[in-house]
């Protein structure tokens, strides 16, 4: 009995240790404002199925410069299998989202095109798909 009591006790905590999330707090300064960004470690051990909380977001809405910083600094926090995922995911919620015409789309299309050598990931090209329509 106390065998099967020990066996239970350790099940339920590797379950519930795979269960939780952690989390890393990263500090990025950003024209003299220092910022604090917490990357979840699920995206840096597997491709996430969802890009919530993804800092490229505001980057692909506006495609402003400044925000490209917090967006390289996502993406290189990502593992190098799964940069090119989290920008096609990205890119095709901006397209969907945020492109109201053909130039919106082809703007979106290139920036995401153009992401590796930007932030200067270890992974060089990402044949992003798109622009869709």
């Amino acid at each position: 009995m106390a065998k099967l009591a020990t066996f239970t006790f350790i099940l339920i905590a590797i379950i519930a240790f795979s269960m939780m999330s952690a989390y890393r707090t990263t500090t990025i300064e950003d024209n003299g404002h220092e910022m604090q960004m917490e990357i979840s470690s699920s995206f840096q051990n597997q491709c996430p199925s969802s890009v919530q909380g993804n800092s490229c977001d505001e980057y692909f809405k506006f495609l402003i410069a400044n925000d490209i910083k917090k967006c390289c600094l996502f993406l290189n926090n990502v593992t190098k299998q799964c940069q090119c995922t989290v920008i096609q995911r990205t890119h095709d919620k901006a397209q969907k989202n945020w492109a109201a015409d053909e130039f919106g789309r082809k703007s979106i299309h290139d920036a995401a095109q153009s992401l590796p050598n930007d932030c200067k990931l270890s992974i060089k090209d990402c044949r992003i798909e798109g622009p869709t329509g």
